[in-house]
């Protein structure tokens, strides 16, 4: 289909009454005469009818198999468990909705009208060599055959003949298109189906190796089950990190209801998947979990031929493969607009949380600087789990009772660190700051922040390398911290 998208087939033909003089006319002299010669398509008046006409009485419960050939091959249409199937397709899933179709339009087929009862020049409509043949074999062990040949004077319509007899007529070129197509386009392009509201499974791993980057992109369940403020996965590599919702959807669950537009070889050996780039693929997606084990390979970009050369390229997508989904033992076109894994930013699909605790779940925060520590004692009704959401109700430094609404804002600075640059230089020396978060069952996190350069510090999250953020931030940490003790503001921006 040259990466085309599949058009429907269209059995339903709803005949269309002739609007005048038909373009197909002969032309006509300046005294409006018809210049008639041997070669012509016949005028109007010669038209045996003008209406739809049965070319193949027999129904599409009499027939036992349908060979189509053209350009592109041969493919036979063959009952296989009650439904048809192609059989060069082997065990490549297929459409239903395709195939039965195509075996419904060979059912009583007929024709929007007759053009020639008996044509002598079967050239002139495409028709010596035609462009198609439809075979079709029935139940009682007879047979017809239909052939396509040239489109119509309107594109909507292309001639046809059977072999019974040299009458020629116009069928609806949409009820044909896939006849003249390669036994691909029956393939079924719903790679993994999207699972219905209520039956997602459970999430497993993710994990994304691409050839522009010297580290994987690994997706988990988030341990800490803090649904509800940012996404239920997070990134385990290359460094930790909690997703946000809106930019990580794609990624984390893109594979389920992958679509391609186009199946484009199937049973591809080892020279086929270096043609499409595919033996050094630009990007790798394994997905697995309980009862689910897939392999994405992309390979090539994919072009539209249609485009005159020295225009600009238009990508329609890339060749990909897919493992661990039955029936895709193929080489797909998938859109790029269905690969989000191919061009997306780790720093796109990360939460603006450089930790996920509910303040109401603390009980101390500590700030460590050079060996000074300013230790904030925390008080609340309850906590985040509770029906009714819980409040802070008292903070204290050295005994000294602060402002909780302002220490609410310090606290939501200290998890909105920067996490725009994602580092996996490992930092030398000791840490400059320590800032520690305890909650009420005794559980810390940890993030310390080394000296990388005048304006910018390393950030370790649980002691592994993770962001880099610039010095600007601690400045403005030190300042809050001071001015919450002097019951100040709190500065949010830095």
């Amino acid at each position: 289909m040259n990466g085309k998208v599949k058009g429907t087939i269209a059995c339903g033909i709803v005949a269309a009454g002739l609007a005048g003089a038909l373009v197909f006319l002969n032309p006509k002299d300046d005294n409006n005469n018809a210049a008639e010669t041997s070669s012509e398509i016949p005028a109007a008046e010669s038209l045996v009818a003008d209406e739809s006409v049965l070319i193949l009485e027999k129904d599409a419960d009499e027939i036992d198999s349908v060979k189509v050939t053209n350009e592109n091959g041969s493919y036979t249409l063959k009952k296989k468990n009650e439904l048809f199937r192609v059989e060069e397709l082997g065990e490549i899933s297929q459409d239903d909705y395709l195939t039965n179709g195509a075996i419904d339009c060979c059912g009583c087929m007929d024709a929007e009208k007759m053009v020639e009862e008996n044509a002598s020049d079967l050239e002139k409509y495409g028709l010596s060599n035609p462009r198609g043949t439809i075979e079709i074999s029935y139940t009682d062990g007879t047979s017809a055959k239909v052939e396509i040949g040239d489109v119509a004077y309107d594109e909507n319509k292309t001639y046809v003949k059977t072999d019974s007899s040299n009458a020629v007529y116009m069928m609806n070129t949409a009820t044909l298109t896939h006849f003249l197509e390669p036994a691909t386009v029956f393939a079924d392009l719903t790679l993994i189906p999207q699972p219905d509201e209520n039956s997602w499974p459970e999430y497993g791993k993710e994990v994304i190796t691409r050839n522009d980057w010297d580290y994987k992109a690994v997706f988990e369940n988030d341990p800490g089950n803090n649904e509800g403020i940012v996404a239920a996965q997070v990134m385990t590599e290359p460094v930790f990190a909690y997703l946000n919702v809106t930019g990580s959807t794609d990624v984390t669950h893109g594979m389920w209801g992958l679509k391609a537009s186009d199946c484009i070889l199937p049973f591809p050996d080892e020279e086929s998947l270096k043609e499409y780039g595919l033996d050094e693929p630009r990007c790798v997606v394994e997905l697995s979990g309980e009862g689910y084990d897939y392999t994405l390979t992309v390979g090539s970009q994919a072009f539209d031929p249609d485009i005159p050369e020295g225009d600009t390229p238009v990508v329609l997508g890339y060749y990909c493969t897919l493992k661990g989904a039955e029936g895709c033992d193929a080489v797909y076109l998938i859109p790029t607009e269905s690969l989000p894994w191919v061009t997306f930013k780790v720093e796109d699909v990360l939460s603006n949380l450089i930790t996920a605790n509910f303040v109401v779940d603390l009980k101390e925060l500590s700030v460590e600087k050079n060996g000074t520590k300013t230790v904030y004692e925390i008080t609340s009704n309850g906590s985040s789990a509770d029906e009714t959401p819980a409040e802070l109700t008292k903070v204290t430094q050295d005994g000294k009772e602060l402002d909780v609404q302002e220490f609410k804002k310090l606290f939501q600075y200290i998890i909105t660190c920067p996490t725009t640059e994602i580092c996996f230089d490992e930092p030398s020396g000791e840490p400059e700051y320590i800032i520690t978060q305890t909650d009420n069952e005794g559980s810390t996190d940890v993030i310390e922040l080394y000296k990388d350069s005048a304006r910018r510090y390393i950030v370790k999250l649980g002691g592994k390398p993770s962001f880099r953020i610039p010095s600007t931030w601690t400045e403005t940490l030190d300042e809050n911290i001071e001015s919450l003790k002097n019951g100040g503001k709190i500065n949010e921006n830095y």
